[in-house]
């Protein structure tokens, strides 16, 4: 009976979860922005690797895969924009 309670209670809260997860995946795009748009050497980037996993765990929830996957795909974009970075500054000689 407790867990039908529970299942119940995950169901109720799928939209919740669903926006709560875009809003996470749109903080994650953003904290990306000093980096690339403005040339501001600020470490924000680095809070897609606390933000964009608790996006994946609510898109889990909400049951968007899309979400989900789009989540985890911001956890990992610290290793193309660091490579970008480096290659616009100059570290990496071409």
């Amino acid at each position: 009976m407790e867990r039908v309670r529970l299942m119940n209670h995950v169901t109720t809260r799928r939209p919740l979860y669903f926006w709560l997860s875009i809003t996470l995946l749109l903080c994650g795009i953003v904290s990306w922005m000093p980096y690339l748009a403005f040339k501001i050497q600020e470490p924000y980037g680095l809070l897609t690797l606390i933000i964009n996993p608790v996006g994946m765990i609510l898109g889990i929830l909400s049951a968007k895969k899309w979400v989900a996957l789009s989540n985890l795909i911001m956890i990992f974009s610290i290793f193309p924009v660091a490579i970008f970075v480096y290659l616009t500054k100059g570290y990496i000689p071409m």
